[in-house]
C-alpha cells in the first residue's frame, strides 16, 4: 500500500530505527513522505530550500546508500541529474537535498547495494492518489520515483480567493432576467441565428421543461432556454445568502452554442446574455454584493463560425479560413490553401473548433499582451480573475508568458487553470510561474469515492468507493504535490458542466432521494470544511435532479434551475429541496464564521479503518487549525447507519474542554485527550471550542 496507516508515520521515534542490519538478511526498507521522521519539510517547497530525507534499513547490512535525484523543468522539458550518498546513523540514512534555484519537478529514489545486489526504494503507485506519496516499495530496478515539487520562493496567490466559496453558473441555464432578449422568442432583440453553417437554434418555451436529448437527436447545443446575466444580476441576494463570495461564470462572449465555448467574438457579450450593458450591470452589483466575478477564458480555440476563422462568411472581415492572405491567417494551423479551408488543426478534432496558434505573437497580443486585449478589455470592465479552458492544450511557454503580463496590470486577479483528464497532478502548473490554482478533480475523485459504497463508473473516468485512510491518503498526496497557496484557491469541485451532477453520481442502487441527497450533503460537508476554494455547480445546493444517461453528463447535466416561479413544470428537474437549501446555507455560515475553515492547515485525526474498533470503521475525521482561532474538529461517517467513535485530538484541546456541535448542537467533554463523537449516518459533526 501506499502507506503503514495514516497516521503512523508521524508517531516514529528515530532512537528506535537505529537497529544495525545483520548480514545475510532480506532487506526491508522504509521512507515514508507523510512522515517528518522522514521527509521534513511536508509537501511542495520553494526555490533554494534544504529538505532532509530519511530511509530506514533493516535485514541486510548495505554497503552503501544513495539518493537518485532528477530535477526537470516543465517550461523547458529538460532535467538534471544528480547522486547524493547517505550517511548513516543505526539504521537510518539521512540525506539533505537543496533544492534548485528554479522551479523544478523533482522525482528521488533510493539506492541501496547490499551483498545480495542493488535495490531501490520509489513510490508504489504515483498515479493514484489513495497510493502516491506515503511510503513506497522495493524493487530491483529503478522504478516510479517520489515527487517533490519545488515552487518559485515568491509565488503568491490572492489572498480574497483562498479558502473562499465559489460558485459556478452556466449562463444559458441559471435565471431568465429578461425574455426580450432571447434567441428565437417572438419579439426578441436578439434574433434567431443559426451557427456551422445551417443549424438553426432552438428556444424552450418553458423555463421548467427538459433539454433536448443531443444525444438522442444528434445535434448538440442548439437549444436555449434564454437565461441571462440579468437573471444573475437578479438572484444576488439569494446567492450571497448562500456565503458565496465569488461566481465563476462559464463562457459569457458571443458565441453560436449554448455552453459558449466556441467563441465567435471574444470582445462582445452574447446578445441573449443581455450584451455588455448587463455585464456592467452585473458586474456593479456584484460589487455592491461583496461578490467577485471570475471569466472564463476560452483561449486554446475559437469557432470556426468566428469573426477570426469565418469559414461560414458572415463577416464583413476576411477570416482566417476564408483567403490565405488574411491577417487571421497565421492565428491557426491550416494546410493548404483551399477556400474555405479544408485541412486545419482543431480541438478534439472537431472541425467547429479550429485551435489558435499559441506560439504567434499576435495572437498573444489579442489575448493577453496588449493595450486592448481580451483579457485587460474585461479586467478593466469588472472581471476579477479567470477560470482558463482546456489548459493543457497550450504549452508552458504560452502560460508563463500570460501570468507574467495578465499580473502586470490584474496582480489579484486569479488564474485558475482547467486541468482534468484522469483526473491528474497538476503540480506542473503550480510552480509560481503559470496559475494560482486549479480545477481540483483530484478531490471530486476522493470526495465521491468516499461518500459511495461501491465503485461508479461514467465517461469521466472511474470512482472507486474509498475507506477513510484512502480519503486521507488521496487527501494528503493532493496537499503533497501542491504549494498550499494553490491548494487555498484550487476549486474543490464535485461536479461540474463537463462531469454528471454529485446527486446522480452518489446515487447507489436502491437509494431513496433522500438517501442519495444525504450523500451529497456529506461530500458537501467535506468540501466547505476541507482546504481550497469549495466549488458549487449551480443548483446542487437545491438538489437538482438531473441524471445522465448511458454513462454521460453532458448535455443531461446542464438542466436549468428549478425555480418555481419560471413558467412550466417545476417537477422536471426539481422542486428545489427545501433542506438542501438550508443544508448549503448552514454551511456557507459555518465557512464565514469559523477562520480555520477558511485558512487553517489539516491536522488528521482519526481513520476508523486502522484501528481494532470495527464499530467505527466508516468514520474518518481531522481538524482544521489556523492559530490563534479556534481549531475545528470534523467528524465525517460514510456508513448507512449512525457510529460512535473516541477521536484522538492530538493536544489541540486539553481535557476538561467543552465542545460544541457549530452551530449551537450538542455540547462534549474532551477527556483523556480524545472526544467521543456520535456521527450520523452519511453525515458528520462540527466541533469547536463553547
Amino acid at each position: 500500500m501506499g502507506s503503514r496507516g495514516p497516521l503512523a508515520g508521524a508517531v516514529l521515534a528515530l532512537a528506535a530505527l537505529a537497529l544495525v542490519p545483520a548480514a545475510g538478511a532480506t532487506v526491508r526498507l522504509l521512507h515514508n513522505t507523510f512522515s517528518p521522521a522522514y521527509r521534513a519539510p511536508f509537501g511542495a517547497v520553494p526555490t533554494g530550500t534544504t529538505v532532509t530525507l530519511r530511509l530506514r534499513v533493516t535485514g541486510a547490512k548495505p554497503k552503501a546508500v544513495a539518493l537518485r535525484v532528477q530535477a526537470g523543468d516543465p517550461v523547458t522539458d529538460t532535467s538534471t541529474l544528480r547522486t547524493i550518498k547517505l550517511k548513516r546513523h543505526g539504521s537510518v540514512w539521512t540525506a539533505t537535498y537543496r533544492t534548485p534555484s528554479k522551479p523544478s519537478l523533482v522525482f528521488y529514489a533510493f539506492r541501496v547495494t547490499t551483498a545480495g545486489g542493488v535495490f531501490w526504494y520509489g513510490d508504489d503507485d504515483s498515479g493514484t492518489d489513495i497510493r502516491k506519496g506515503g511510503t513506497g516499495k522495493t524493487t530491483r530496478a529503478l522504478g516510479d520515483g517520489f515527487q517533490l515539487k519545488v515552487y518559485e520562493r515568491g509565488f503568491t496567490t490572492p489572498v480574497w480567493l483562498q479558502g473562499a466559496v465559489v460558485y459556478e453558473i452556466f449562463g444559458d441555464r441559471f435565471r431568465n432576467g429578461d425574455s426580450g432578449n432571447d434567441y428565437c422568442r417572438a419579439g426578441s432583440s436578439s434574433g434567431c441565428p443559426t451557427f456551422y453553417g445551417s443549424t438553426p437554434a432552438t428556444v424552450h418555451p418553458n423555463w421548467n421543461e427538459p433539454l433536448e436529448d443531443a444525444r438522442a437527436t444528434g445535434v448538440f447545443n442548439r437549444d436555449f432556454f434564454g437565461g441571462d446575466l440579468e437573471g444573475v444580476t437578479e438572484k444576488l441576494d439569494y446567492l450571497k445568502s448562500l456565503g458565496v463570495d465569488a461566481l465563476w461564470l462559464t463562457p459569457i462572449f458571443k458565441a453560436r452554442s449554448n455552453h459558449r465555448y466556441d467563441t465567435d467574438d471574444y470582445l462582445q457579450v452574447d446578445p441573449a446574455l443581455g450584451g455588455d450593458a448587463a455585464f456592467a450591470a452585473l458586474a456593479a452589483a456584484a460589487k455592491a454584493h461583496g461578490i467577485r466575478l471570475i471569466l472564463d477564458g476560452v483561449f486554446n480555440h475559437t469557432s470556426s463560425d468566428s469573426r477570426y476563422f469565418d469559414r461560414y462568411h458572415r463577416y464583413p472581415e476576411t477570416g482566417a479560413c476564408e483567403s490565405p492572405s488574411s491577417p487571421y491567417r497565421s492565428w491557426c494551423e491550416i494546410s493548404g490553401s483551399d477556400v474555405p479551408c479544408t485541412s486545419y488543426a482543431a480541438f478534439a478534432g472537431l472541425d467547429t473548433l479550429p485551435q489558435l496558434n499559441d506560439s504567434n505573437a499576435a495572437v498573444r497580443d489579442f489575448v493577453y499582451r496588449g493595450s486592448d486585449s481580451v483579457v485587460r478589455h474585461w479586467t478593466a470592465r469588472g472581471a476579477d480573475g479567470w477560470r482558463l479552458d482546456a489548459a493543457r492544450e497550450l504549452g508552458h511557454g504560452w502560460w508563463t508568458d500570460f501570468r507574467n503580463a495578465v499580473k502586470s496590470y490584474a496582480a489579484d486577479a486569479p488564474l485558475i487553470g482547467e486541468v482534468t483528464a484522469g483526473p491528474v497532478d497538476a503540480g506542473q502548473y503550480l510552480l509560481g510561474t503559470e496559475f494560482d490554482g486549479v480545477t481540483n478533480y483530484r478531490f471530486r475523485q476522493a470526495a465521491i469515492g468516499f461518500a459511495r459504497l461501491t465503485r461508479w463508473t461514467d465517461s469521466s473516468g472511474d470512482v472507486p468507493a474509498l475507506r477513510p485512510s484512502q480519503l486521507d491518503h488521496a487527501l494528503r498526496a493532493v496537499r503533497e504535490d501542491y504549494p498550499p497557496q494553490a491548494a487555498a484557491v484550487s476549486f474543490n469541485l464535485v461536479d461540474s458542466h463537463d462531469t454528471n451532477r454529485a446527486l446522480y453520481a452518489l446515487t447507489e442502487p436502491g437509494d431513496t432521494f433522500q438517501v442519495a441527497t444525504e450523500r451529497q450533503q456529506l461530500v458537501a460537508l467535506l468540501q466547505f470544511t476541507s482546504f481550497g476554494a469549495p466549488m458549487v455547480y449551480y443548483g446542487d445546493e437545491a438538489g437538482i435532479d438531473a441524471p445522465g444517461r448511458s454513462g454521460f453528463g453532458d448535455p443531461y447535466n446542464r438542466a436549468p434551475y428549478p425555480w418555481r416561479d419560471a413558467s412550466g413544470n417545476v417537477d422536471t428537474y426539481g422542486p428545489p429541496a427545501d433542506y438542501m437549501l438550508s443544508y448549503y446555507t448552514r454551511l456557507g455560515a459555518l465557512r464565514r464564521s469559523l477562520p480555520a475553515l477558511r485558512t487553517g492547515s489539516v491536522v488528521p485525526l482519526f481513520t476508523g479503518d486502522t484501528n481494532s474498533v470495527r464499530s467505527d470503521n466508516d468514520v474518518y475525521a481531522f481538524a482544521r487549525v489556523a492559530a490563534p482561532n479556534k481549531p475545528v474538529i470534523v467528524v465525517l461517517n460514510k456508513g448507512s447507519g449512525g457510529e460512535a467513535a473516541q477521536i484522538p485530538l492530538r493536544g489541540l484541546y486539553p481535557n476538561g474542554t467543552s465542545l460544541e456541535e457549530a452551530p449551537e448542537g450538542v455540547v462534549l467533554q474532551v477527556r483523556n485527550g480524545a472526544a467521543f463523537v456520535s456521527a450520523p449516518p452519511r453525515g458528520g459533526v462540527v466541533l469547536v471550542s463553547r
